[in-house]
């Protein structure tokens, strides 16, 4: 079994790689594309991608939880394939027809019509995306190595071919082209090792049932992250998007950090609980808690205190629109890197997607509601503050379906308020620093003062995530 220590380190510099790369052009192409550049360029990746779902439904986290359970077995692996890809083909060709048919019949969409056709393309390769394969097998390091290559050449790219606002076109085909390049490796790699997907057209029907369960909770969860977007480009203006999705950017360059977790815990949490080694459960669910929070907490709280100063020195005096919303925005990181423990770790990786159906629900009923009545008035920090208490709902809703349907129990919940306490001594440093340093002086001593005051109060309160972390930094580093 891979270790989950290294695995977990790979799929957080996977996840930080994608969130990341992007945030090193953003001071660039948000000068470049300005403000309504950049919320078109969002309006049109979002309004794709969320057809995209509708191609690849559920397979995603039910592919990574069936391959880990067929880890072994070669020939139980390719008719496995052969079955999600194929069920993926099918539904990527019904959605395509109506995507296509949307852009020449919505006017809106019929404006860039051309921006829209190639934005596309990330749904049209559908098929092709089996990250999940690759997961369930807990090979990371491919992944993560195979990305950070593919988005190296893309910036580069960026820097060479994109020069004006009117080579907003070129961005778009570029980001596209990316994607597409990670697809085909995958699936030049799935041909080399001896699997070669079929499509067929039997045996589909056992797989539906929890691929539309997941479906749905996938759907539901784009409510507030998907459809937030949409909903502000048709309720607001392009500028808004802008505002709400660097915002979104900042936040997530953390949050995936945090999350990273999850998708290396899923097939563990699999294999135990196939095993019934209850045990080992409720200890995988204890440190990734102890983990989650002593990162979550002081990552939330110093984006909020470096929101004011970061924003306009990082995207440019013209996105000041983006401080509020990142604020509000920042408290995602602790709300979803909780649920990630409590809904995708424990309920899905023991097979409650039911459950974690439900609780989704509940968050994007309140989402979209609350996105109504708050984008007209608030526009892009409506948005936000829809997005986080609809998270937080959630959250709550998985973890009493924890505590009652299952025998998973966090026992270290206290360590959670020894990680708030340290990041709330980030308020007073950040007021003080303001009273003498500003720009990126400001910004890169309060990152140093901040990290050192955070682990000197974890320190001083005796925080076992401290004990659990510091180890695993120091043998990396070759000090222990």
């Amino acid at each position: 079994m891979a270790s989950i220590k290294r695995n977990f380190a790979y799929n957080a510099l996977l996840n930080v790689s994608r969130v990341i790369f992007p945030l090193i052009t953003a001071p660039y192409i948000s000068r470049v594309l300005e403000p309504d550049g950049i919320g078109l360029f969002n309006f049109a990746n979002t309004y794709a991608g969320y057809f995209a779902l509708f191609a690849v439904l559920g397979i995603p986290t039910y592919g990574i939880r069936e391959v880990a359970k067929r880890h072994d077995d070669k020939e139980g692996l390719s008719k496995l394939v052969s079955e999600l890809i194929s069920i993926s083909f099918i539904a990527t060709f019904i959605v395509t027809l109506i995507y296509v048919a949307s852009i020449f019949l919505v006017g809106q969409l019929d404006e860039n019509r051309v921006l829209f056709l190639v934005a596309g393309f990330v749904l049209y390769f559908a098929p092709f995306r089996i990250d999940w394969f690759y997961s369930g097998l807990e090979q990371f390091k491919y992944i993560t190595l195979r990305t950070v290559v593919i988005r190296t050449v893309s910036i580069i790219c960026m820097f060479v071919f994109v020069r004006t606002k009117s080579d907003l076109l070129v961005y778009m085909i570029l980001n596209v082209c990316g994607t597409i390049c990670g697809d085909v490796w995958n699936y030049v790699k799935l041909l080399r090792s001896g699997i070669r997907p079929r499509l067929i057209f039997v045996g589909l029907k056992k797989h539906l049932s929890p691929l539309f369960i997941l479906f749905a909770s996938t759907i539901a969860i784009s409510i507030y992250t998907v459809l937030d977007t949409l909903m502000l480009g048709f309720m607001t203006d392009y500028q808004q998007v802008g505002y709400y999705n660097n915002a979104m950017h900042l936040s997530k360059a953390v949050l995936t950090i945090v999350t990273s977790l999850s998708a290396v815990a899923i097939p563990q949490m699999s294999q135990y609980y196939k095993a019934k080694e209850f045990d080992k459960i409720n200890d995988l669910a204890n440190k990734s808690f102890l983990i989650i929070s002593f990162i979550a907490f002081p990552a939330a709280v110093g984006i909020a205190c470096l929101a004011p100063t970061f924003v306009p020195l990082f995207f440019g005096a013209e996105f000041s629109g983006s401080v509020v919303p990142l604020m509000i925005l920042s408290l995602l990181i602790v709300a979803i890197g909780l649920n990630n423990l409590s809904g995708v770790q424990i309920l899905i990786g023991i097979g409650y997607d039911k459950l974690f159906l439900y609780s989704v629900l509940c968050g994007t009923v309140s989402n979209f509601l609350l996105n109504l009545f708050l984008i007209p008035v608030w526009g892009a920090n409506g948005a936000s503050i829809a997005s986080v208490f609809a998270e937080s709902l959630i959250l709550g809703v998985t973890i009493g379906f924890v505590y009652r349907k299952t025998s998973v129990r966090i026992t270290q919940y206290k360590e959670i308020f020894k990680s708030l306490g340290g990041s709330i001594l980030f308020i007073p440093a950040i007021i003080i620093l303001n009273q003498y340093l500003n720009g990126w002086t400001l910004v890169f001593i309060f990152i140093f003062c901040g990290f050192g005051i955070y682990l000197l109060s974890q320190k001083i309160l005796k925080n076992k995530s401290l004990n659990l972390i510091l180890p695993i930094v120091l043998r990396k580093l070759h000090l222990q």
